[in-house]
């Protein structure tokens, strides 16, 4: 607990520092200390990523950093005075009940991030993915190796540029603060009596900290997901009519910060038009700023693409403008895309069956899949009844209709109710907020949701009755060692072997390892299984491009090898 203190005190002045840099670059004059922490983690996000194109994120780049953060730091010292003067009158102006709350919630998050990671996809590539930027920067066809490696998540060189890879291995910290940042806005929100429900809205989040809590000890791009889109809804809703330029660059920054860390956000791209159409006069004088700002997070996004996969927009292939020796056979990609949309069919086998029949089986899947889905369509269809007398009826009727059509994007790609979850939360809250007359209501449930959540970082729970993933029925609790020392950042118990397949040289973890793990293995690391699968199945065995890993690697077709 007290490293990972100490590394979110380091993320915080760096966030601080980057964010108000960013204020002054794009003349942004006012904003809540949670808005420039989330600016300051874009534009730091934007930075590493520039330079992940160059050098590895490593001690050289965090020198660089660390020189940077005290220039900021000298040069904007009053302004940091003012935010943290500021961020503490807000915890000074919370009442009794409120300051317990928050601290709580601060404790078990500090308690949680100490743990080993419980996401499966820290094992199948979070880890990795880190690993890579940190050792070699951004490698050309890395999804080769492993197909996972091509999603590469902004936030995953986010967290390259946070998690000291020269120290330890332990340090997987970034949602643990985001949720603590978050928190105490939530919490300010929760006890400001303000007449706008939407205000009250946003701190009702926290009902669904039980939730919320397995992503913190783990870099999901999930976790920011379900914290930040609430926060641009409501600004969506409170300024949809009427929004000034400062107000408009925050949530412009926002969205593109979204769908830079996970593409599936861009159904969110269509706020910023609506807002800029409705207050056209106001805006169309900084048209300009705001093209040239997207589409520089825009290069970024297709240049990293382009170069982890070969693919503009992978795993799309029908946007395919370039040819690179290291793109990503189509075969490989066509079975990548397969599994990912079995997966939100808990992996049955849906091929031959009519679109009703996939519906039905999609309902009524099991435990916590099954549950979430139906509960989506539930609020799908009581959510127009229940706002349609609602001030702001026009705003909550277009965030629906995305709701609508994000399920059916993920309908034809991968189905699976988190990546989805951050509507159902929403339009659970407005539907809640509807038929709760009462705010204590909401806020015995916060204490409530809160409470639950500290009981598996505590006590070892059998997740049997939530999911049929035998690698994920237990959470891991915090244990009296992790006061001072974290847990490794895998939890992943086995022994790496290297193998040699076809000239290809990497390191395997041990059979008893499910089929797409690699945990904390050396580079390059990819399962065996995996590698026996594809050279079996589609003919291809990944290869190196030279002698050197930071040039990265390609598919070899193996009848081309043997003619060779």
């Amino acid at each position: 607990m007290l490293l990972i203190f100490l590394s979110w005190i380091y993320i915080f002045f760096t966030a601080k520092n980057f964010g108000i840099l960013f204020t002054k670059i794009f003349n942004i004059k006012t904003c809540n200390c949670f808005v420039v922490i989330a600016l300051g983690l874009l534009f730091y996000t934007i930075t590493t990523s520039f330079f992940a194109f160059f050098i590895r994120i490593n001690i050289e780049y965090y020198l660089l950093v660390l020189c940077l953060n005290l220039l900021l730091a000298y040069r904007f010292k009053n302004i940091i005075i003012d935010y943290l003067s500021s961020t503490f009158k807000t915890f000074k102006s919370l009442n009794i009940q409120h300051k317990i709350l928050y601290l709580f919630l601060f404790t078990i998050l500090l308690a949680q991030s100490s743990t080993k990671p419980y996401l499966i996809d820290n094992e199948t590539y979070y880890i990795q993915t880190i690993k890579w930027i940190n050792e070699f920067g951004y490698v050309k066809g890395l999804a080769n190796v492993h197909m996972f490696l091509g999603q590469n998540s902004s936030w995953h060189t986010l967290q390259a540029g946070f998690n000291f890879p020269f120290f330890s291995n332990f340090h997987n910290d970034i949602n643990g603060f985001l949720f603590v940042v978050f928190s105490i806005f939530a919490v300010e929100k929760l006890s400001n009596n303000s007449e706008n429900i939407q205000d009250f809205s946003l701190g009702l989040i926290l009902l669904f900290s039980l939730f919320l809590m397995q992503f913190v000890n783990a870099p999901s791009p999930d976790l920011i997901i379900f914290l930040i889109t609430p926060y641009i809804f409501y600004l969506f809703i409170v300024n949809y009519k009427n929004i000034s330029k400062n107000d408009f660059k925050i949530f412009l920054s926002l969205v593109l910060f979204l769908c830079f860390v996970k593409v599936t956000m861009v159904v969110l791209s269509t706020l910023i038009l609506i807002l800029f159409l409705n207050n056209y006069n106001t805006l169309k004088s900084q048209l300009w700023q705001y093209l040239f700002f997207s589409i520089t997070v825009l290069v970024l996004f297709i240049s990293k693409n382009a170069i982890v996969s070969g693919y503009l927009l992978y795993p799309i292939t029908q946007i395919d403008l370039v040819d690179f020796d290291w793109k990503v056979p189509k075969e490989l990609l066509n079975f990548y895309k397969l599994g990912t949309y079995l997966e939100g069919m808990s992996n049955m086998d849906v091929s031959q069956l009519g679109f009703l029949e996939k519906v039905k089986v999609w309902l009524t899947l099991p435990k916590l899949d099954g549950l979430f889905n139906k509960a989506f369509i539930l609020l799908l269809i009581v959510f127009p009844w229940a706002v349609y007398k609602n001030k702001d009826k026009s705003s909550l009727f277009i965030i629906f209709i995305l709701a609508i059509i994000q399920l059916v994007l993920l309908w034809f790609t991968s189905p699976q109710y988190r990546f989805f979850f951050v509507f159902v939360s929403f339009l659970g809250i407005q539907v809640f907020l509807r038929f709760s007359a009462i705010r204590k209501a909401g806020l015995y449930l916060v204490y409530l949701s809160v409470i639950l959540s500290a009981i598996p970082v505590f006590i070892t729970i059998d997740l049997n009755a939530f999911t049929n993933n035998n690698f994920a029925m237990e959470l891991n609790t915090f244990k009296l060692k992790n006061i001072i020392i974290p847990e490794a950042n895998t939890k992943t118990e086995t022994k790496y072997t290297m193998h040699n397949i076809d000239g290809f040289e990497f390191y395997s973890p041990n059979e008893d390892v499910f089929f797409w793990a690699t945990g904390d293995g050396n580079l390059p690391c990819v399962n065996k299984k995996q590698i026996d699968y594809i050279r079996y199945y589609y003919n291809y065995v990944p290869q190196m491009r030279t002698d050197n890993l930071k040039d990265g690697f390609k598919s070899i077709a193996i009848e081309k090898t043997i003619k060779n």
